[in-house]
Formats: C-alpha cells, structure tokens, sequence
C-alpha cells in the first residue's frame, strides 16, 4: 500500500524542468563576483549558520530557480566549522539502488576515512574503542563499476544501517572541537526517479527518508538540508514524514537596494558596461533582483555590441514562448511531466492578469487565485512552472512582510514583463 501512495505523490516531481537547467551549472557563480568573494546575503548567512551550528534539524530549502540556494549552502558550509558531504541530484543519484549506494559510498567512505586519522592523533585507542566502537569497524565494500554490478535495495538499506550503528552524535564531535558532518542534497524533488520503478525502490526511497529522519530527530548525528525549485516539494516530504521532523526556509531574491549594488559596484565593471549606470530601475523591470538573471542581461548587452532590446533578452522570449504555448493547453508536449495541463486559456489570462496587477506587492495568494479558477488549475499551472508557490515566508526577504499564508509569484521577473506582452495582444 504505501509503494502505491508514495509513487502516486509524485505527480508534481518532475524529473527534469526547462527552468531547473539554469540552474544545474550557474547555481554557485551567480553568487560570486569577480573578486571570487560571495556577494551579500548577510542575514541568511546569520540564519543559516546559527541554524546548522545547533541540535541536528531536517532542513529543507526552497525558493525559484536559480535564486542561489545551492550557493548559500555551500558558502557556509565550505567556510564554516562544518564537514560537508554533498549529494546533487541532477546527476542520477536516485536514478536506482545501484547509483544511490555509489553516492553514499563515495561521501561517507572519505568522510569515515578522514575523521579517522584525525581521531588517531588525538584520541588513545582504548579510549576511541570505549567512546565509539564501532566507528573504526565499518568497511566499504566497492562495487565494480567497470561490470555495472547491480546492487539490491537491501544493499543500500544494510549500507545506511551501518552508517548510522557507527557515527557518534554531534556532540562527540564538538567535544573534540571537530567539524562535525552535515549532509547536503541539492534539487531534492528529484528523489522521485527512485520511486518510479518498483514498489522494492519506493520502498527504498522511504527507508532512506526514514534514515534522514533517525540520523537528524532521533539519533542526533548530522543535519540534513534538502534543497529543491520545485513548488510542491514540501508538501511532498511532509506527507511521508512528520511535519515536525522537517523545518522549511525560502530563499529568495535580493532586495533592490542589494540587487543595485550587485549591478553596479560587481556586474559592470566584470563586463565592462559602465554607460549602463543609472539605468538600474529599467533593467530591474526586466532581470527582477535575482543575480543570475542580471548577470545574464549584462553579458548578453554586451554581446549584442550594446544594443540588446528588451523584446531580445533571452529568458524574456522564453518566458514570452511558454505563456504563448501556454494559452493553448492541449497543444502543451511538456516531456517527463506526470499530470496533464488542467487548465483553461482564460484560466491564464485571469492569473497573468492577477500577477501583473499586484506586481507591486510581488505577490498574489493562493486562496485568492483559487477562488478565481479552482485548486487544480493552480497546482497545474505551478506544476507547468507559470507560477511559483512559496509555502512559508522565513527568510524570504525579497517580498517585503509576506503574510503568513501561502503565496504565488512569478517565476521570474521577466516573466511578468512577458505576462503584460501576452495580455496586450490578447485583448486586442
């Protein structure tokens, strides 16, 4: 029963999306300047790292794409009294049992490795046998790559069972003034490719979950971040765990005033497009305050010999193509995506109209929009990534005082500005 239910939950994890590609290679250095330093993001670096400084959490890190949730983590963790391990699941970590043992594999094999030698040059033997048995009796066992062994999923389940019967908890490794480990996984919605085989893979998948949750709440032995662009990712995860085993966090875009001193002071001196100062709010209007976006609209100026037009911006013509297509749902061939379209052409134009009018405030709330067209023409128009659903407002200091409610943005700011386009041709 629970294979059943855990495969059917994921009709809103997609295992590929056109905005995810940003993303995969320009997460980290769309928050790096130049100077290779990281711009900014005071507040969430406080945050984040009191929050991963304390008792072992489930955290899980939402926010649109290419806002830089992988760069964030990786700032702290990398320069803060932390040992990271690091999953990225764009490259097939969920793909099946066999790529899933070789990840856990290749990140605890080092990090028990490493620990041990430094364990040796502080600690007696006699002492490391009484303190943690079992931490020196743990062996790896490699696979043959070159022969594409398969591994079972008790393979993996019995590989995380030794793993947690061998770790100390946290406070072991503070004692001895350590870094103690935390595990990242990046663009976690994608655990669904695990799930989609066999009901011995969901299963799998869930006794990995599981194993998150003892290593975190239970055994206290590491933090965990999940990080995902995928609106319905929370919602997910909490329906297979306990709400209270997983805090969420949004990380959003810059505020203006931070996003103009990244344009001016970091952005166009590295591309050499000084005339472009003073003319922030302009571009604003197109790029929106996410770095990644105003990092692109500056190069690509300049590559069009300074004579770059708004209607030309790339993601402006491609957010423009998506709502075009989007107006004939029908005729959507979006690949890898398990639900079809739901909604109605003028379900669109009543939400690109109640985006535009409350571009102001940067948002519009769900219940709002449901009202207007229904539960399910909102989830599918978020599952198709015309809109982005935003299910708590900590650390989302891009919207000034959300409420306390679920929200929907744009995905993008130059999809807003596509959105006024579609509406104008519309209506003529």
């Amino acid at each position: 029963m629970f294979a059943f239910n855990l495969i059917k939950s994921f009709k809103h994890l997609p295992t590929s999306s056109n905005c995810l590609n940003i993303l995969s290679n320009s997460c980290i250095a769309c928050y790096n300047t130049k100077e290779n330093s990281f711009f900014n993001r005071k507040r969430e670096l406080v945050k984040f790292t009191n929050a991963l400084s304390g008792t072992p959490e489930l955290h899980v890190i939402l926010g649109p794409p290419s806002s830089g949730k992988t760069a964030l983590i990786r700032e702290i963790t990398n320069k803060g009294n932390f040992n990271p391990l690091f999953m990225d699941c764009r490259y097939g970590q969920f793909n099946s049992p066999t790529t899933l043992y070789n990840s856990i594999f290749s990140q605890f094999k080092l990090f028990f490795e490493n620990q041990r030698e430094i364990l040796k040059k502080i600690m007696l033997e006699t002492e490391i046998k009484a303190t943690i048995p079992y931490f020196f009796d743990l062996k790896f066992m490699l696979f043959n790559k070159k022969e594409k062994e398969i591994i079972a999923p008790n393979t993996v389940i019995n590989l995380l069972h030794k793993i947690t019967d061998s770790l100390p908890n946290q406070n072991f490794w503070t004692c001895y003034n350590i870094p103690p480990p935390i595990l990242i996984i990046d663009e976690a919605n994608l655990f669904s490719q695990l799930g989609e085989n066999s009901k011995e893979e969901a299963t799998l998948l869930k006794s990995f979950l599981n194993w998150l949750v003892i290593n975190t709440k239970q055994e206290k032995h590491f933090h965990v971040v999940l990080t995902s662009s995928d609106s319905f990712f929370f919602d997910w995860i909490i329906n297979i765990l306990h709400p209270l085993h997983v805090i969420p966090y949004v990380v959003g875009d810059l505020s203006k005033e931070e996003a103009k001193e990244y344009f001016e002071i970091h952005v166009l001196p590295q591309y050499e497009c000084r005339e472009l100062e003073g003319k922030f709010d302009h571009i604003c209007r197109l790029t929106g305050t996410r770095m990644l976006i105003i990092d692109r609209y500056v190069k690509e100026y300049k590559n069009s010999e300074k004579k770059l037009k708004d209607s030309k911006f790339s993601l402006y013509e491609s957010e423009y193509s998506n709502l075009k297509h989007g107006l004939f749902p029908r005729k959507l061939k979006y690949l890898n995506k398990l639900d079809q379209s739901l909604w109605k052409n003028f379900d669109l134009i009543k939400t690109m109209e109640a985006i535009v009018e409350a571009e102001d405030q940067g948002f519009i709330l769900e219940d709002d929009l449901i009202e207007m067209i229904g539960s399910e023409k909102v989830d599918s128009l978020v599952s198709y990534n015309f809109l982005h659903r935003r299910p708590t407002s900590r650390f989302a200091n891009d919207i000034i005082d959300p409420p306390d409610k679920l929200i929907l943005t744009a995905i993008n700011q130059s999809s807003v500005r596509a959105m006024e386009q579609v509406l104008s041709e519309v209506k003529k």
